[in-house]
């Protein structure tokens, strides 16, 4: 077995350290071995430095810029850094040099997706899989896509796919987990999010679904200790006060309810799912009015919200505000 095999048989075990240390001695004989290179800036990727893995994987590039793989290795530290359109270039680049590599299709997709343009990315995952059907990266492509449509029966289609073809993979585990959560399949969701935290433990985001599934099952005191966890980790803040919220609420601490969802807004004052929650803690107080000026606010702050003006409305219906509630139901 040769010193870049030995290395990769580390990296493959994820012992990131070790693999790190194996292609730096391997650089050190040699310092323009592509591999080599291209290869210590995914373990440096993976561990979160995205500025050294740049430098390692564009060090490959420079020597070798017709590989795609490198180009599609440095697509991925770029987006890592939020730089989409120098992402995106990287993508095509390795597209021209390889046209049917599923992975380039599905970055691509990701790219746009994380732009809003949901079309440009179902059609970039569709191509990809023309090459390659089960990619299990462009399936896990798919069902996020349909999960933002709002669609989580289409959603589930694809993931259980790509869960089926990747298991350990944590980030399909935890889009699989949101597409039952979606369809009210609270114990095979849970299920998910578990699988998803034993892949990767520092996903904080399946710990909070955790939580809501927790709260939907009326497991009320394991739901107070996961959102407790995530604000001790400073993880998910808002998603935790808002649970938190949740969790008083059913319990009837109307007033402690209405401390976490305030705590929650502060965080993020253009959620309207956040004011709402406020609103109807005041309405359930008493106080319609202070009520209605936050779902007043926060349509102000999120015009898209249309579903904030039926509530809206009828609060100042309730307050004789009829002309008003006629504005707001009007648009």
């Amino acid at each position: 077995m040769s010193d870049l095999q030995q290395a990769l048989k580390l990296h493959r075990a994820g012992d990131l350290d070790g693999a790190e240390a194996a292609y730096r001695a391997l650089l050190i004989e040699n310092p323009d071995d592509t591999d080599a290179l291209h290869l210590l800036g995914v373990v440096l990727h993976k561990r979160g430095d995205a500025a050294r893995a740049e430098e390692s994987i564009r060090d490959a590039l420079m020597r070798d810029p017709e590989c795609a793989q490198f180009h599609l290795s440095l697509g991925g530290v770029l987006m890592q850094q939020g730089r989409d359109d120098e992402a995106h270039a990287a993508f095509e680049r390795a597209l021209e040099l390889d046209p049917n590599a599923p992975e380039a299709h599905a970055l691509l997709g990701f790219v746009h997706a994380r732009s809003g343009d949901l079309s440009a990315a179902e059609e970039r995952f569709k191509i990809g899989r023309r090459a390659e059907a089960d990619d299990p990266l462009l399936l896990l492509g798919l069902g996020n896509l349909y999960l933002a449509r709002d669609q989580p029966d289409n959603a589930l289609k694809f993931l259980a796919r790509a869960a089926e073809n990747k298991p350990e993979d944590a980030s399909i585990q935890f889009s699989l987990g949101r597409a039952f959560f979606e369809q009210g399949n609270f114990a095979f969701a849970d299920k998910a999010f578990e699988n998803a935290l034993r892949l990767d433990p520092a996903m904080s985001r399946a710990r909070l679904f955790r939580g809501r599934v927790c709260v939907r099952e009326k497991r009320l005191a394991d739901a107070q200790a996961i959102y407790g966890d995530l604000l001790a980790r400073n993880e998910q803040q808002f998603g935790a006060l808002a649970g938190l919220g949740d969790v008083a609420r059913h319990r009837g601490h109307v007033l402690r309810a209405l401390k976490f969802y305030r705590r929650a807004l502060a965080i993020e004052p253009n959620n309207p799912g956040a004011a709402n929650a406020c609103a109807w803690c005041l309405e359930q107080l008493g106080d319609l009015s202070g009520a209605a000026e936050f779902l007043s606010g926060a349509l102000q702050r999120a015009p898209d919200a249309d579903w904030v003006r039926t509530p809206l409305a009828g609060l100042l219906e309730r307050l004789g505000r009829g002309e008003e509630a006629a504005r707001v139901r009007a648009g």
